[in-house]
């Protein structure tokens, strides 16, 4: 495809050669001699210069250069659109395959594509352009939004409701009972968990992912959040529109994150805990209070980051001038 014929399909502003021929998208590490890639910096655009690439996919304000440019407002959108373009998903052949086990009351569209082994409860409603792969599980009551993927080994309990173009990958659990117990006797009871979850649209479940129903009322998962492999949600969270929760992220009973809210890898968060809108919880992190709106937090227990780091470095300063700081110590209690 010529790069003219990509600018007139996708947009942008072309400087260079129209009639480059390019086969495909690639980061800069990775391009050859048919690709284009992207640069959203100085250091990006240097080395897809020193690379074999037809063209360098920059931002509108990118400085001129050697290799055929296209300027555009968003590179790595621009970028996505186009291994869309080429490498586009095949849909799925809509039916039920003949080793599903499907309710004889649950409602199927005719667009919905069931695959082998898949289980379907009693009363469930699957919607147009659901594709369950193999070996998914759903239990009694639930309901599927339109456009919906949900790969292999994928279980989801009774009672839970996922909307529409909804994600979930292989070996997620969703709707498991919420780790709940309490003293009784001499022994610990578990609290019946007789909540549900819900997952509103265009949400991303990573592998492995566990979302717990909630103890009474809903564990909501709400609009466009996204969340990563190896992440657990437990009983009666809520986690607001467009919150990011990285791998191994831990959030315990009750936590509410506020819209927008970035939780990066192996962050836990203490029960009845809430994380204000737009805050940024940096890796590793241990929140076991509220955290404030808008704020970024680091180390555990949690604290603003430039607060953390300050502390982090004067830590270091201390354990390398250990002598010279015993030695002040003596001499203030000798004076």
């Amino acid at each position: 495809m010529r790069i003219a014929e990509i600018v007139e399909r996708f947009g942008g502003r072309l400087e260079g050669d129209p009639a480059a021929e390019v086969g495909g998208v690639s980061g800069v590490e990775f391009a050859g001699p048919a690709d284009a890639t992207f640069a959203v910096d100085e250091a990006m655009l240097a080395k897809a210069e020193a690379s074999p690439a037809v063209c360098v996919i920059v931002p509108d304000e990118t400085r001129p250069s050697a290799k055929p440019l296209i300027r555009c407002e968003s590179p790595n959108g621009y970028a996505a659109d186009l291994l869309e373009f080429f490498h586009p998903q095949i849909a799925p052949t809509p039916g039920i395959h003949p080793s599903a086990v499907v309710a004889e009351n649950a409602e199927i569209s005719g667009r919905a594509s069931i695959g082998p082994h898949v289980s379907i409860g009693e009363h469930c409603r699957i919607t147009a352009g659901v594709q369950l792969m193999a070996g998914v599980r759903v239990g009694d009551n639930c309901e599927i939004g339109a456009d919906t993927t949900i790969h292999p080994n994928v279980t989801v309990y009774a009672n839970t409701q996922i909307g529409a173009r909804v994600l979930i990958h292989a070996g997620a659990v969703i709707g498991a009972d919420g780790f709940g117990f309490f003293p009784d006797r001499g022994r610990l009871r578990k609290w019946p968990h007789v909540g549900n979850v819900v997952i509103e649209d265009d949400v991303e479940i990573g592998a492995n992912a566990c979302i717990d129903r909630a103890k009474f009322g809903t564990t909501l998962i709400e609009r466009g959040v996204k969340i990563d492999n190896l992440v657990q949600v437990a009983h009666n969270c809520r986690v607001g529109r467009g919150s990011i929760l990285a791998g191994q992220t831990g959030l315990s009973g009750s936590v509410v994150l506020e819209d927008g809210v970035t939780c990066a890898g192996q962050v836990g968060i203490g029960d009845h805990v809430t994380i204000g809108a737009g805050a940024t919880l940096a890796a590793q992190t241990g929140a076991i209070g509220d955290v404030p709106a808008g704020e970024v937090h680091f180390g555990t227990p949690s604290k603003p980051h430039r607060r953390a780091l300050q502390e982090a470095a004067l830590l270091g300063f201390l354990a390398s001038n250990a002598r010279a700081v015993r030695r002040l110590v003596r001499g203030a209690g000798e004076s």
